[in-house]
């Protein structure tokens, strides 16, 4: 018999203490003995968690709760070996709401089975909360506002940001606000100017924070991929098994017409000064600009595109970012001051809008959490691996044929190494008392640079435009 360490027998172990609702009519009901499954989701691009959970019923707790969707759940799951409280899913008082009661059936024996979803008390708060009024100050102190409005009690990452702005909120929900500063905020903690905030829930807390700020992580775990049965062999067994990667898929990689049609490859900015009535143009190039953005291996080794710079038409050698396919249109009204941003008394204490420094960059790199290199895993779960944490992984090289080892050593070139994790489903199975976690790793830079041909171009065959406009073709049955 294997000796519990710390309390685990085995990775995945977890220990619910608390699993409690309490219902619109004051009845609290206790139903840790009732659960089937929980799964709890964490999601960069989302701004609150969200969950469901499968409970069975034979005690009729849905008519005589009643439990109808608008109920407090008060949740508290842990790995067993950890006892710091950051590391400990804790919803005991900020009590997370149950929204909905979906597919309710019974089962026999007088037993009902039904599943309850479940998200944050912020996002419910949001949904019933306008803001009509103008808002003043730095961006990161506007975020701070709208989230006292929701009442917000949790611990927020909030990375402070540039200059002192105004934001008019036409009767729109405290999150919308958040997220209109989010598409144009950029990080006093940066030399850049880090134009790719997020605004998202994860268990440990709400961030504002800039996808820079994520990458600069340290590496929370490390993930491989084991013969089955080879962890007994080791004496950190337990901890071996943390690191195993149960199952993978990939998910995407390069898709060169989203690049093209989003503008991560280039893109073209007008900014019309309706003051002045002047324009003015800016282009952004991927390539060009890479050196002076912020990847993950920027802060971990240093890094290269995920793209090629192969040359497309070898006249002009021009490559895939030289093309500026997308174009964004905005105005901003600006003379030798900011005549948006001047007070009654004419003061001009906040700063002007800048989209030349925020618009282009930030939908490349944000478009690359949906297209880059993405991976999906599934490992052995455990409480202190969240959304926007940086884990490295090693996937080996598939082939059929002999390598050699030092050319790529034995690992997946793009699917090894250190990735941000995108998304994260916890699920605690309480048939298998196992939980299981399902990553979405994603990243935006390699560690070495892509082979590259400077005067290559589109293989074409050397033809004219055939045109088909023969009546006797087009209409075959007159």
């Amino acid at each position: 018999m294997v000796r519990p360490i710390n309390g685990i027998v085995a990775a995945g172990d977890f220990t619910l203490d608390v699993a409690k609702l309490l219902t619109s009519a004051g009845i609290e009901i206790d139903i840790k003995a009732n659960i089937m499954q929980i799964n709890i989701v964490e999601d960069i691009k989302r701004n609150s968690i969200t969950g469901e959970m499968l409970v069975q019923d034979a005690g009729a707790f849905v008519n005589r709760g009643p439990i109808i969707g608008q109920e407090y759940f008060q949740l508290k799951v842990r790995t067993p070996s950890l006892e710091n409280q950051e590391e400990i899913i804790d919803f005991t008082e900020n009590m997370l709401l149950i929204n909905s009661v979906d597919n309710r059936s019974e089962v026999g024996n007088d037993i009902s089975l039904y599943a309850l979803s479940f998200t944050s008390s912020e996002l419910v708060k949001n949904q019933r909360t306008r803001v009509n009024k103008s808002l003043r100050g730095s961006f990161s102190e506007i975020v701070k506002e709208m989230l006292e409005t929701v009442n917000c009690q949790k611990r927020v990452f909030l990375e402070p940001t540039r200059g002192s702005k105004r934001i008019v909120a036409p009767n729109i929900t405290p999150f919308d606000v958040i997220n209109l500063a989010a598409k144009n905020a950029t990080s006093v903690h940066n030399e850049t100017f880090t134009p790719n905030y997020l605004f998202f829930e994860t268990l440990k807390g709400y961030n504002f924070r800039s996808l820079s700020s994520l990458y600069a992580q340290a590496v929370v775990q490390k993930y491989d991929t084991f013969i089955p049965g080879t962890q007994a062999l080791f004496p950190d067994r337990i901890e071996r098994e943390f690191q195993q990667i149960l199952d993978f898929g990939m998910v995407s990689g390069n898709d060169s017409l989203f690049n093209h049609t989003t503008g991560v490859f280039g893109s073209k900015l007008i900014s019309h000064n309706i003051y002045t009535k002047s324009f003015e143009e800016y282009t952004y190039n991927y390539f060009d600009n890479f050196e002076n953005e912020k990847h993950i291996l920027s802060y971990h080794g240093g890094g290269f595109p995920i793209f090629s710079e192969t040359t497309i038409e070898r006249q002009a050698k021009s490559r895939v970012s030289d093309f500026p396919s997308r174009t964004f249109l905005t105005s901003v009204s600006k003379f030798e001051t900011d005549k948006n941003n001047t007070e009654l008394n004419g003061t001009e204490p906040h700063a002007a809008f800048d989209p030349e420094n925020t618009i282009q960059e930030r939908e490349s790199t944000l478009n690359q959490l949906e297209r880059g290199i993405l991976i999906n895993i599934i490992v052995h779960g455990n409480t202190m691996v969240n959304a926007g944490d940086v884990v490295e992984i090693d996937i080996p090289l598939t082939t059929a044929f002999e390598m050699q080892e030092e050319e790529l050593g034995g690992s997946d070139r793009f699917y090894s190494g250190v990735f941000l994790i995108k998304e994260i489903k916890h699920s605690f199975d309480f048939g298998e008392k196992k939980h299981k976690s399902i990553l979405t790793l994603v990243k935006d830079s390699l560690p070495i640079k892509l082979p590259e041909v400077t005067d290559q171009e589109e293989p074409k065959p050397n033809k004219l435009l055939n045109v088909v406009s023969d009546k006797d073709i087009l209409y075959p049955q007159r």
